[in-house]
């Protein structure tokens, strides 16, 4: 069976556009091939700046035929009393393309209705491609979009500019959106010109001799392999701190690497501000020697002629002097000024419009390193470096250099902070102020650094909730997902037993005593940032493996902290196939059940000597002083052992008593210890979450 290409060639893709397609298309291109009866291979795509190519193996020469039964209206609507068709009847048979006559009558369901059998005939393969190009171009989803094509209001990332579609040596012509598919692809913009594709199999060869490595994955390794062979000729590595080389990957076409060299003036810049300088803009890769220091050059991607490599690197190394020297001039300011001058310009920066300056934002800091200090039992040194940091954490949104290169917000402080003499644990708190960057980025390494970062995101967190700017679908602009996910983390891996919902409540009194333009009531901000912290302590646990039914039941619990949830969720996923776990879970999912048809019911309890009763009420006041004490101790083993305890009282009462009795009294007493003992059950997990409860 034949293989088929189709090449979609565009105006230049965005690097997340060419990321987008690489995840898409082979799950656009097997659902249009199954939505049109195709049985093929497994779709291959090759994405580079100016095309995508989907290549499917074993097309069919054709889609087999088939018999279609079509239902139309009720036989009574269909036929009049004489059995002539009525006009439904008729609109049917027209509609389906045949005459009245061929309407049968048939029962289904009990009911006669109008049927026709319409023979679908094979179709040749070649008259499918049209449709599977289309479903390849309107398939895909791009976070950002332009208007292009023939005036029919198609979205696409970049203008469509041609279609090849070749079925082995076969050229499909069609119209779609205004183009014409042909065979001629693209090679390279200055290195290529038009290419006749003469089949798929020649389609990455003949691209290849065109300038273009149309392969993305095979381009990849050819970026990968320059740049060691560059770093290797100097005697050093390279390395990619800002994670520069998934787009560098899209914005050539055929790569080859350059070096170029950092001038000995640009060298007194700390090294994070050179790195910085190279990557934020140029997407250059920097060298280091053996010893870890960088080395002064750097590595470049380019997409021109090798044959003018020594002109290319030139420009390039033009370019980022000039960057340089902007960063030397905007450095020797800052320094010039100092951090007092630098922070007292932060009464004239906005933080945010509703929230107040930049210097609210700092006060707010300090205050808040002070409730998580305290909260988390963090004294001496480490406090006091903490609060040193965050009166100083935000003086460099003065400076120059941060003004150019934001990426260096936080460490430019910690830099002026050393230079002027403050201890060093103070600067490196101030440098993790940000930490961690992403899901799997480094969390801040030292107890200041931790509480800052902590009481940072706090601050972020209550403040966007309050002015009603949480996220919503998608939509992050202000990375709280990132930054609560940040802040389970810092929490985890310092194993601070404290109320999170306490700090944030505590840093919302903070920003009403700055009197911030709060949009949301405290109530319904602090129950909004709950759920979405719920949400982000869920999607840690469900990192490391945990059931999100554990997590759920957990959450039920109400212990008060995330390291205790955390804890108690990851022992309840542990211990699912337990004895005693599975009576437990069983018995409060009954206890909940009867509970929740009397809500009225009151949950005192008075012996009137049923020996029944006295019994599980005796259980129910030895299991509750135990898990309460387990939950002080954050001891979810003991707090299992005494539901699991309690769970054969609670089975052999409902075993042995009618609890909704005709006699009020005892009714009564009985609801009372059903609402007692599932309130205590309650207190070690919400079993009813869990999967498999009755």
């Amino acid at each position: 069976m034949p293989d088929l290409l189709i090449e979609i060639g565009t105006e230049e893709l965005p690097a997340s556009a060419c990321r987008e397609i690489i995840e898409q298309v082979p799950g656009v291109a097997a659902e249009a091939l199954k939505s049109l009866r195709l049985d093929a291979g497994a779709p291959t795509v090759w994405v580079s700046p100016r095309r995508y190519a989907t290549m499917i193996p074993g097309l069919p020469g054709e889609r087999p035929g088939r018999v279609m039964t079509m239902r139309g209206p009720a036989a009574k609507a269909a036929f009049d009393d004489v059995g002539a068709p009525t006009k439904a009847a008729l609109g049917f048979a027209r509609g389906q393309g045949v005459d009245a006559d061929a309407l049968e009558v048939r029962e289904q369901d009990g009911r006669e209705f109008v049927f026709v059998d319409i023979d679908e005939p094979a179709t040749a393969a070649t008259d499918l491609v049209p449709e599977l190009a289309e479903a390849l171009i309107t398939g895909v989803r791009f976070s950002k979009t332009m208007r292009w094509g023939d005036g029919k209001g198609l979205r696409f990332s970049r203008p469509v500019r041609w279609i090849v579609a070749k079925l082995d040596g076969e050229t499909i012509a069609f119209e779609r959106f205004g183009l014409t598919a042909g065979a001629t692809s693209n090679g390279h913009r200055f290195l290529g010109g038009p290419v006749e594709i003469t089949s798929p199999d020649t389609y990455l060869d003949q691209l290849r001799a065109s300038g273009v490595i149309a392969d993305h994955q095979e381009r990849r390794q050819t970026i990968v392999e320059g740049l060691d062979a560059a770093a290797a000729a100097v005697g050093c590595t390279w390395s990619d701190p800002g994670g520069k080389l998934e787009e560098v990957l899209h914005l050539v076409e055929h790569p080859s690497v350059i070096t170029g060299a950092i001038k000995e003036a640009n060298l007194r810049l700390p090294e994070r501000v050179l790195i910085t300088a190279m990557q934020s803009h140029q997407r250059y890769f920097p060298l280091a020697r053996a010893d870890g220091s960088l080395y002064p050059a750097f590595l470049a991607v380019q997409n021109g002629d090798p044959a003018h490599a020594d002109l290319i690197t030139r420009g390039n190394e033009g370019v980022l002097d000039a960057r340089l020297q902007d960063a030397v001039f905007s450095f020797d300011r800052d320094r010039d000024a100092g951090l007092a001058d630098l922070d007292s310009r932060l009464d004239s920066i906005v933080f945010h419009q509703r929230l107040g300056t930049m210097a609210d934002k700092r006060e707010r800091l300090v205050g808040g390193v002070q409730a998580l200090a305290k909260a988390a039992a963090v004294s001496g040194a480490d406090a006091a470096h903490a609060e040193a940091a965050a009166r100083l954490a935000k003086a460099d949104q003065g400076a120059v250099l941060v003004a150019e290169f934001s990426d260096l917000e936080g460490f430019v402080a910690a830099q002026y902070a050393r230079e002027e003499g403050h201890p060093e644990e103070v600067a490196t708190a101030i440098d993790e102020q940000y930490l961690p960057a992403g899901a799997r980025t480094p969390v801040p390494g030292s107890v200041a650094g931790a509480v800052l970062a902590a009481a940072e995101k706090i601050d972020n967190l209550a403040g966007a909730f309050l002015v009603n700017e949480a996220p919503t679908g998608s939509k992050d602009p202000y990375g709280l997902r990132r930054a609560a996910q940040g802040l389970v983390r810092i929490l985890l891996d310092r194993a601070w037993d404290v109320s999170t919902m306490d700090l944030l409540s505590e840093a919302v009194t903070r920003l009403r005593g700055q009197g911030a333009e709060l949009v949301l009531s405290d109530e319904d901000g602090l129950e909004q940032l709950r759920g979405f912290f719920a949400d982000r302590v869920a999607y840690q646990l469900g990192e490391e493996g945990v059931g999100h039914d554990a997590t759920a039941a957990a959450a039920g619990a109400d212990l008060g902290s995330v390291l205790a949830t955390v804890t108690w969720a990851r022992a309840l996923d542990a211990a699912r196939n337990e004895q005693q776990f599975a009576a437990a879970r069983t018995a409060h999912t009954r206890l909940v059940k009867l509970a929740a048809r009397f809500e009225d019911a009151s949950s005192d309890y008075v012996s009137a000597g049923d020996s029944h009763e006295d019994a599980l009420a005796e259980a129910i006041d030895s299991a509750v002083p135990a898990i309460a004490d387990a939950r002080t101790r954050r001891d979810p083993a003991a707090a299992l052992d005494a539901a699991g305890a309690l769970a054969g009282f609670v089975d052999g009462f409902l075993v042995d008593v009618m609890v909704n009795s005709d006699d009020a009294a005892e009714r009564g007493r009985r609801q009372a210890l059903v609402r007692r003992a599932a309130d205590a059950l309650g207190n070690v997990a919400d079993f009813t979450k869990v999967a498999g409860g009755d």
